[in-house]
């Protein structure tokens, strides 16, 4: 840990750090379904103040409970470490998200086809609607 000036967002309604991790993935959604953290802002939101192994063990299976993927998808101990936190449930960016993060992480299997082409026509659609807005914002020039 580098300071103790993390700003440790608070969930509403939450009285203690359980009702927190609960009401993360609602959070994350209302959001649209990711944030970026630090990692120190994650040791204060557990409740912790430094980002020993144990912490950051601890932390890995909190999120793991709640359906919250991480990237990197393993943890470092360094607070400074910026954390992309999404939620792995959620049918938009978190499904794309957790998807890329399986087909990084994990050897080839049978899904290993299938999950790439999900990827692909997600990139594909997100292709095509960035060239329409560019092409609407030639055209409104």
């Amino acid at each position: 840990m580098t300071s103790s000036s993390a700003v440790v967002p608070q969930m509403p309604g939450a009285t203690n750090v359980e009702e927190a991790w609960a009401a993360l993935p609602d959070y994350l959604a209302a959001i649209g379904g990711y944030t970026v953290w630090t990692l120190e802002t994650l040791v204060r939101f557990d409740g912790a103040q430094r980002a020993g192994a144990r912490i950051v063990e601890r932390i890995t299976e909190r999120l793991a409970e709640h359906g919250i993927g991480h990237l990197p998808g393993r943890l470092p101990t360094d607070g400074n470490c910026r954390v992309l936190l999404y939620n792995r449930e959620q049918p938009n960016v978190g499904f794309l998200l957790r998807l890329v993060h399986e087909l990084a992480t994990q050897e080839y299997s049978d899904n290993t086809n299938s999950s790439v082409s999900i990827v692909q026509t997600l990139l594909d659609g997100h292709r095509k609607v960035r060239q329409a807005a560019e092409r609407k914002a030639r055209e409104g020039r």
